[in-house]
């Protein structure tokens, strides 16, 4: 049940993000360029990755694109 929790949570983040991309019309190239980091990681925080690395890069996502972080 815990790990169906997570999933759902990381579905959640997931679709903002890609929702807010989408408002703002930029991509999550033009965003990884922008925090400094590669696409891959950019890909990796995004979907869900519960990293430390993950997280701070979903701060900073969360803050490019002025999103409230969920908690």
């Amino acid at each position: 049940m815990a790990e169906e929790a997570l999933q759902e949570a990381a579905t959640a983040v997931k679709k903002a993000i890609k929702k807010r991309l989408i408002d703002r019309n930029m991509s999550q190239k033009e965003v990884a360029e922008m925090i400094g980091i590669t696409q891959q990681q950019m890909t990796r925080a995004v979907a869900g990755a519960s990293g430390p690395r993950d997280v701070e890069i979903r701060h900073q996502i969360y803050k490019i694109l002025d999103m409230k972080e969920e908690r």
